[in-house]
């Protein structure tokens, strides 16, 4: 029954959050989808468009309100949205062409899962997460609405198991049988006890959850007799690593790691650019790494600036007709925003200026930073997950658009591609610690390769990212 309970949730979620209309032109073989956007701060109708790869003149064309370009913040506009219609009977072919799951065994070889024997068909799987049910009125249309329109551990664990299902329906695709239990812990400490006394994990293939840090640990422990294992999906903070415990997210070392194996690549072919190392009192260790590559480098502490970074003062230490590279290590909101905007203000014919960070925190998915300013200043940074929408997504969005009436966001995603490989890597090699050899699994926006830590194992796999003006490329390196 709360199973039952959690899918009227996320349907109600979907149709509350998402409005959308549809004409189809079967000749042409397009839909038209008309999704909403709220105009947010310094956008205009060339952004928006670039945004969604429409023109100016179909924006319009939707959006009777708009005189000339003048747009207006908050201003609700209609996008129409053309995407190529899939027949049915195609799409199972198109999903094995499109969302893929290449392995690395060796220098030369590879396997993609899809494609590959699985020998265990029949696998069963949890999802411990916070849906919180008890502080959803489910009778009241109205309450719930304003509940779930806020991002909060309901809206987050509603849109991973979104994606979760949409994974477990192309593990069907293949012909496995899926076992799934839900267990909501209400994010209560006393609940997740009384989860683990109640409750047999020892015939599951593996648990997915909590999804919070010291929900993981107390229930890790709990189960430890077990041997089952658990994955923690959605944070990169430090948790105790326990030897049944999977931390599928990068760590915030795991990235800097490789922020700085890229920066060995930069000194070999830029050995003397112009450095700043714009940082706070909370970074001063990555100030120090920074520079023993950079022992030159500029110095600016915002903790003794309040904050704050003199525009003729940067003026002054940038250079021209040389590579001008700043270090952005803070993750507060205000200096970010004014460190880029003041960056980008300075970038010249005669100057340029690269801006990078050694980790992205989500700070920056912030609608006041400006993707405008970090295209202009190719910003460059660490990523857990691959922020870039190609061909890859058209069948996924295709299939969760019918399903849940909504394009799904990178959390569903994430539930989508974890769920994947771990229900691939259990039928391919029976238990989920024998896949481990197998190395590295590459999906839509993650991908996973499990190293041991402290009796667990943790993902090793991190992506290199890059804005250049509106596009976001993935940077790719040998190191």
């Amino acid at each position: 029954m709360k199973f039952f309970k959690i899918l009227i949730l996320f349907f109600l979620f979907s149709f509350l959050s998402y409005s959308q209309e549809n004409s189809k032109d079967i000749d042409k073989g397009y839909i038209t989808e008309i999704i909403k956007h709220k105009v947010k701060r310094k956008q205009t109708l060339y952004t928006i468009s670039k945004l969604y790869n429409v023109s100016i003149d179909d924006i319009k064309k939707y959006n009777t309100q708009i005189q000339g370009l003048n747009i207006s913040r908050k201003m609700e506009l209609n996008i129409p949205i053309k995407r190529k219609l899939v027949l049915k009977n195609d799409i199972f072919q198109i999903n094995k062409d499109s969302i893929k799951s290449e392995i690395k065994e060796g220098k030369d070889f590879k396997i993609n899962l899809l494609d590959s024997r699985l020998k265990n068909k029949n696998i069963k799987l949890g999802l411990l997460a916070p849906f919180n049910l008890n502080n959803i009125e489910i009778d009241s249309v109205e309450n719930s609405k304003n509940y779930l329109k806020n991002l909060n551990l309901s809206t987050i664990s509603l849109d991973f198991y979104s994606g979760l299902l949409t994974a477990l329906e192309k593990g069907q695709e293949l012909g496995l049988n899926l076992d799934l239990k839900v267990i909501d812990t209400q994010n209560d400490f006393l609940n997740i006890a009384k989860i683990i006394s109640t409750n047999s994990f020892e015939n599951y293939d593996f648990i997915i959850g909590p999804l919070i840090p010291r929900n993981i640990n107390q229930f890790s422990i709990g189960i430890i007799k077990s041997n089952t294992p658990v994955i923690s999906p959605l944070t990169s903070k430090e948790i105790e690593i326990n030897n049944n415990v999977f931390q599928s997210m990068p760590s915030e070392e795991s990235q800097r790691d490789k922020m700085f194996k890229y920066i060995e690549q930069i000194i070999e072919t830029n050995p003397d650019p112009c450095v700043m190392i714009i940082y706070d009192d909370k970074s001063q260790k990555i100030k120090e790494k920074l520079l023993k590559s950079y022992p030159y480098a500029e110095l600016i502490n915002t903790d003794l600036t309040n904050g704050l970074v003199d525009p003729e003062l940067t003026d002054s230490l940038l250079v021209n007709n040389k590579n001008n590279i700043v270090f952005l290590e803070s993750q507060n909101l205000n200096v970010i925003t004014s460190v880029s905007s003041l960056l980008n203000s300075q970038i010249s014919q005669e100057r340029n200026i690269a801006m990078m960070t050694t980790y992205r925190a989500d700070v920056y998915e912030n609608e006041n930073i400006s993707y405008e300013h970090l295209g202009n200043l190719k910003f460059t940074y660490p990523s857990y997950h691959r922020p870039i929408y190609d061909e890859k997504f058209d069948v996924f969005n295709e299939l969760y658009l019918n399903n849940y009436g909504k394009l799904p966001n990178k959390i569903a995603i994430r539930g989508y591609d974890l769920t994947l490989d771990l229900i691939l890597r259990v039928a391919y090699k029976n238990k989920l610690i024998k896949s481990l050899g197998i190395g590295e699994t590459d999906y839509m926006q993650n991908k996973f390769n499990y190293l041991s830590k402290n009796n667990g194992y943790i993902n090793n796999s991190v992506f290199l990212i890059q804005h250049d003006k509106l596009n976001i490329f993935e940077i790719y390196n040998d190191k």
